[in-house]
């Protein structure tokens, strides 16, 4: 079976941890799965960078290349080109049951970088960021590039019942019956999270721009594919208005007819009217 916090333990060994420490790490959080594959991750590594085992200080580009920098750098208190941000945070969101078993469930669900942010801008007033919530899914729920049996497998194993409920839920796709599932449908306008978004994803582009390139161009794309949904979304709700107004047009103008052949007959005309189409004042009529 997958193990999705494959990534945290090559963090931890390249922190140059003993497997004792190791697992007693593994042991902390109820959520960890037994894990017996600290040797052999180990190995691996050695195998893929026999340097690094002499080195007292991992070489950071390499880390970067295995994507565990920002942990190793969290974990031994180093200064890495990209920083740590986002680390912290999700080391809290481990220790939060109930956003614990959203993201994850999310995840299972193929959760996607618009919908961290609309959680992020939705419903919960929470102290997490969006990168929070991506290093959390990288290190500790990364199951991006699992197949359908490989979630299936893991779902199965899951020991907790409250989780397993959620996940089975999940696997069927609907990440908007189990948001609503969860007690996490948002309750701002889709319209106005979707703003929030390209706002935020803007300026996090412009800053990103001048140190961190690769995040900048992620931090753009999704700017940019946050203005499609909005051109989509003001389209689709403008022709609805339209269909809208046309439906009460017809409305209207069937409830007039009616009420106009529901009037009773007249022997002579109800209105006097004078030469220039002007309604006699009453002292006029005879």
């Amino acid at each position: 079976m997958k193990i999705p916090f494959i990534k945290y333990v090559e963090a931890l060994v390249c922190s140059k941890l003993t497997r004792d420490e190791i697992l007693d790490r593994l042991n902390e959080p109820e959520f960890f799965a037994p894990f017996d594959g600290v040797d052999q991750v180990h190995a691996t590594l050695a195998q893929i960078n026999p340097d690094y085992i002499t080195k007292n200080q991992p070489d950071p580009n390499w880390l970067m290349e295995l994507g565990v920098d920002k942990m190793v750098g969290y974990l031994r208190k180093l200064e890495m080109p990209n920083g740590t941000t986002g680390i912290a945070g999700a080391f809290r969101l481990l220790e939060d049951p109930l956003m614990y078993r959203l993201i994850t469930s999310l995840a299972l669900a193929k959760i996607t970088d618009e919908d961290i942010e609309l959680i992020v801008n939705g419903k919960y007033n929470i102290n997490y960021t969006s990168e929070d919530i991506t290093e959390f899914l990288h290190y500790f729920f990364n199951v991006k590039s699992w197949s359908l049996s490989d979630k299936v497998e893991f779902v199965n194993e899951t020991k907790s019942n409250d989780l397993k409920k959620f996940y089975l839920l999940a696997l069927k796709g609907d990440k908007d019956h189990l948001v609503w599932k969860l007690g996490a449908a948002p309750n701002k306008s889709f319209d106005s999270m979707l703003r929030e978004i390209m706002t935020d994803s803007f300026y996090n582009f412009k800053e990103q721009s001048k140190t961190n390139v690769d995040l900048a161009q992620k931090w753009g794309a999704l700017a940019l594919k946050t203005v499609e949904k909005l051109e989509k979304f003001d389209k689709d709700t403008k022709d609805k208005k339209d269909v809208f107004s046309e439906i009460t047009f017809k409305l209207n103008k069937a409830r007039d007819k009616n009420e106009q052949a529901d009037l009773p007959a007249a022997n002579g005309p109800i209105s006097v009217i004078d030469e220039d189409g002007k309604f006699k004042h009453i002292s006029e009529l005879n």
